[in-house]
């Protein structure tokens, strides 16, 4: 007698129905690198533990930016820098009230360079007879010239003599200047300038010697009662 199987054929087709679900397959993991698989380059590394080093900011801007000369920058100021002539107190005075006197009825006045240059130009044959006179006064010899023109000559002054700049006037005009003062004998630039400005001023500068010898004799009044 035969027997029969417990599970029929057909019943069997559901059997994964009732089975668990498999495991998850583990994704592959990369080999870890060992000390003794790690190349290191020994001229690669000093340079890039170079470059991770920070630098400072002033340093870094003062090599991306180069200094200046020294010299450069001095030759740059001297040739920036106003030219000056030394002048007796009571013409700096003369000029002084003129310029401030056109300022106030223009609006604008001249400045103390453009001055000096008109009044070189309106009197150039007059200065050029005084400073003649002037150095042919000088004792000379039968074979020397005795009388170095190219020095400046010392001038006496009843008060110390003020300093004056000659803003207005460009390079050019300042060369042309100490020429003039070289050529007609004048002695510096100083001494023409002032020479110039006495011809130019000459009725300021006699007004307010006047002033003066009115307030000193106001002065010898007062004293004397």
């Amino acid at each position: 007698m035969s027997r029969k199987g417990a599970f029929k054929a057909d019943d069997l087709d559901d059997i994964d129905d009732l089975l668990p679900p498999p495991p998850p397959v583990a994704a592959p993991v990369a080999p870890v690198p060992t000390p003794e698989t790690v190349r290191v380059d020994p001229v690669a590394a000093p340079t890039a533990a170079k470059s991770t080093r920070k630098v400072p900011a002033k340093a870094a801007a003062e090599t991306a930016t180069p200094k200046r000369p020294r010299q450069t920058a001095v030759r740059a100021r001297a040739t920036q820098s106003t030219p000056e002539a030394h002048v007796a107190a009571v013409v700096a005075e003369a000029l002084r009230q003129v310029t401030h006197r056109e300022k106030q009825q223009r609006g604008r006045g001249r400045s103390y360079g453009e001055v000096v240059l008109d009044a070189i130009e309106q009197f150039e044959t007059e200065l050029r007879d005084h400073f003649a006179t002037a150095a042919a006064a000088q004792p000379k010899g039968r074979l020397f010239q005795r009388v170095d023109h190219s020095r400046p000559r010392r001038r006496r002054h009843a008060e110390p003599p003020v300093k004056i700049p000659l803003a207005g006037i460009i390079t050019t005009d300042v060369e042309s200047l100490d020429t003039l003062a070289e050529e007609w004998h004048a002695g510096s630039r100083s001494a023409l300038v002032d020479q110039a400005l006495k011809f130019y001023l000459a009725e300021e500068i006699a007004e307010r010697a006047g002033d003066a010898e009115d307030s000193e004799t106001s002065a010898d009044n007062s004293a004397a009662i």
